[in-house]
């Protein structure tokens, strides 16, 4: 009897097909995890080589997950989804787009739009996109695609109510106006340095930080639903969070400091009076740059 499944993991990822044992033992382990990975899906079958073969470069990245039938059983289904599997679309639906509505529910949008935002993401992860493959393929096995559905989901209704905001030609001075109420509280010689930096240090923030911020104070992602979506504890984004806005207001301080060369008791007053209203602040003011862009 061969062993196909471990030969796939040997070929791909040698070191993960070592830790399993010798090749009989290693196919036995294989076999039951893909085994058990498709009674997940019942009456969605796919090949266990091809499970096996869209798992083992995963495992042999820098950051591998862990070889577990939860992992097996994404890269299953997205497999089944990928080839356009009505079953598998279906159960995709059920287990992870149900989410949407739930990461959009502080948008205040309608039902219909909701649903549309709903297609749209079903679209931009299970469809290839150019020459890359369909974006589920490459988080299925982490046991991340509930976030990454969240995180799809919100950047699409942004995406799609700053679309609908140009197209009704709103003008852009009112969100920057919202700004414009935060820097009323600046004085009147530091609002142009104040607004420069502020925008510079939010360019120059990790990509997280950004997300963070923006997903939380213009795109009203709760707390939990960071959570879920990065996989941490609710204390974990509340950190972050707290870490970002002191980097920006530090990055912003600093500014205006170079720029105006202000008294620093003066600078300390004005940032802690800003600080003091933070998710006013952030909210305005990420919406001011947003508006200018």
């Amino acid at each position: 009897m061969g062993t196909p499944l471990q030969d796939r993991l040997a070929a791909l990822a040698p070191e993960a097909a070592r830790a399993l044992g010798e090749p009989a033992v290693a196919e036995d382990t294989l076999t039951t995890l893909c085994r058990e990975a498709a009674a997940a899906w019942p009456g969605i079958s796919v090949d266990p080589v091809a499970v096996i073969e869209a798992f083992a470069p995963k495992l042999a990245a820098d950051d591998p997950p862990a070889l577990t039938v939860a992992g097996l059983a994404e890269v299953h289904l997205a497999l089944a989804c990928i080839r356009g599997d009505n079953a598998a679309i279906t159960a995709f639906d059920r287990a992870f787009l149900d989410v949407v509505p739930h990461a959009l529910a502080g948008m205040k949008l309608t039902a219909a739009t909701v649903e549309d935002v709903r297609a749209t993401v079903r679209d931009k992860l299970l469809l290839p996109e150019g020459e890359r493959g369909p974006r589920v393929l490459e988080y299925a096995g982490r046991g991340r695609l509930r976030g990454l559905v969240q995180v799809t989901a919100t950047r699409t209704a942004i995406d799609r109510i700053r679309l609908e905001e140009r197209e009704a030609e709103l003008p852009a001075r009112e969100l920057a106006a919202a700004g414009d109420l935060e820097l009323s509280l600046i004085k009147a010689q530091y609002r142009a340095a104040f607004s420069a930096g502020f925008a510079r240090a939010v360019a120059a923030a990790s990509r997280r930080d950004r997300n963070l911020l923006r997903l939380h104070f213009l795109g009203g992602v709760t707390l939990e639903q960071l959570a879920q979506m990065y996989s941490v504890h609710r204390a974990t984004v509340v950190r972050w969070l707290a870490a970002a806005r002191e980097t920006v207001f530090g990055a912003t301080r600093d500014h205006v400091a170079e720029t105006i060369g202000a008294p620093p008791e003066e600078l300390d007053e004005m940032f802690e009076l800003v600080k003091s209203r933070v998710e006013l602040s952030v909210e305005r003011l990420l919406a001011s740059i947003e508006s200018h862009r």
